[in-house]
């Protein structure tokens, strides 16, 4: 069956002519893979050694890799009777990998951005320079094998149990460990403490009817398969797919934070609870997960994503909200005089949208549930593995951190630059003085986000990696610059 990747239709995991396209897909692209712990292996292959890798990745894909029909399986089978899943594994590979192992010109994903690599894009995305990046983001990565399981010693025996498969083949470069960060309402939240993955766009029928009982009449999760997913490039059935991955390691300074925030509430003038609007001013959410543009006050209502701005002219959640600048919700659409949107340019909006798949990393001595003191906070050594799945690295990613969060005069002329996530320098910005009244005071808050390092790869299909070993170029590797 041939698939329509533009359909607005909800996949449904049921259909069977569904399945061979699910059977075919890397888990953890149309669905989080839910499990508390990570580990992410980053590569590069040994020069001479293209055949054993090919055999490697055969073998890997055959015992170790969730595809993302058993995927649902798994998460029906949690939610139904209470069974964990198995270890799971997905194999991503760079363009580097790509050459490494003899394939050339169409044989390689063709997204432009993913053929550069993520260096090609450091000046234009005012990313650090290389050499602030830790070294072994430097060079050359190969591949990265992303595992996964609820529990952690399982995980790690799963974890030496790959290493000791790639010993002769590939050097690893580094090991990302991730895990899973909750508030005291066992939501997850990244390390500044605010709950994290509401507003990612949805792709399964189950999915859809869960935003239905909120509403999606303001804001529709619902995307089509195109947003993430295109045809592998090697193999010819239909319903072979893969997506472009950008992985970038996020370090946060989290008292930092909490400092600036607390700065921010002083210039504001903010007294009691009210303080805490300071920081859903900076992120476009409370902590809970309450949208700032429909309350003053949070509500407890972590799941609340049928929302837009249409009646927001900043007083509420101001242009520069991280939120509202990496999604905009129609900011970016000149309204007529009747208050609609053109629907080709909103449509064109909605299709910067990544698909985010993240995780936090490193320990803390204290959990933010424990109500750590300010002295008690990091100040490094913690982040976001962040990652996010998309069919064109340009339009999405590298659209929204360049013209959307980086841009000073997006959405409007002398909005600034997202206080969060937003690369180049800081500014004075507006920010509201009361909840839905014009008057504004200014303030510079500082950034606290650094960028560690990543790559651009991409996620084949299984039938790709499974029969690599018999049908790729010959090959034994080319040899790669250590920086």
């Amino acid at each position: 069956m041939a698939f329509d990747l533009n359909s607005q239709t909800p996949l449904d995991p049921e259909d069977q002519d569904v399945a061979p396209m699910l059977n075919e897909l890397q888990g953890n692209i149309l669905k989080w893979h839910g499990r508390e712990y990570t580990a992410q292996i980053f590569l590069r292959f040994k020069e001479g050694a293209a055949t054993a890798v090919k055999t490697f990745i055969k073998g890997f894909s055959e015992c170790s890799i969730t595809s993302a029909a058993k995927q649902i399986k798994e998460g029906e089978l949690y939610r139904t009777e209470g069974i964990v899943g198995d270890l799971f594994g997905n194999f991503y590979l760079s363009a580097r990998g790509y050459e490494y192992m003899g394939f050339t010109g169409n044989q390689v994903p063709q997204d432009p951005r993913f053929l550069a690599g993520m260096k090609a894009s450091q000046q234009e995305l005012n990313d650090p320079d290389l050499g602030d990046w830790e070294e072994w983001y430097r060079g050359d990565i190969h591949a990265m094998i992303l595992l996964a399981d609820d529990i952690l010693p399982a995980l790690n025996r799963d974890l030496r149990r790959v290493l000791s498969q790639l010993r002769e083949i590939a050097d690893v470069l580094t090991i990302e460990r991730g895990s899973v960060l909750r508030n005291n309402n066992e939501d997850p939240i990244e390390h500044f403490g605010y709950v994290d993955g509401i507003s990612d766009p949805l792709f399964l029928k189950g999915d859809i009817e869960k935003a239905d009982k909120s509403g999606r009449d303001k804001w529709d999760p619902l995307a089509s398969l195109s947003l993430a997913l295109v045809p592998d490039p090697n193999i010819s059935d239909d319903s072979a797919f893969g997506s472009y991955l950008v992985f970038r390691k996020l370090e946060q300074n989290v008292r930092g934070f909490e400092m600036e925030k607390e700065r921010l509430a002083d210039a504001l003038g903010l007294k009691g609870d009210d303080r805490e609007r300071a920081g859903a001013l900076v992120v476009g959410r409370f902590e809970d997960g309450t949208p700032m543009t429909l309350h003053e006050k949070a509500q407890d209502s972590p799941g609340t994503n049928n929302f837009d701005y249409s009646e927001d002219d900043g007083s509420r959640c101001p242009f520069h909200a991280h939120l509202r600048k990496t999604n905009p919700r129609g900011d970016s659409v000149a309204r007529d005089r009747y208050g609609s949107r053109p629907a080709a340019e909103f449509e064109a909006e909605r299709a910067h949208r990544v698909v985010r798949r993240g995780i936090p990393y490193g320990k803390r001595e204290v959990e933010p549930k424990d109500s750590p003191a300010l002295e008690e906070l990091p100040t490094g050594g913690v982040g976001l593995l962040f990652m996010c799945f998309q069919s064109d690295i340009g339009n999405q990613f590298e659209f929204i951190q360049k013209s959307f969060s980086n841009d000073p005069d997006f959405p409007k002329r002398g909005t600034g630059p997202d206080p969060l996530t937003g690369q180049g320098p800081s500014q004075a910005q507006d920010w509201p003085v009361e909840w839905g009244q014009p008057a504004t005071a200014q303030f510079d808050f500082q950034r606290f986000v650094t960028l560690k390092g990543g790559e651009y790869f991409f996620a084949p299909s299984i039938s790709f990696l499974k029969t690599m070993e018999t049908t790729a170029p010959p090959g034994e590797g080319y040899p790669s610059s250590p920086y």
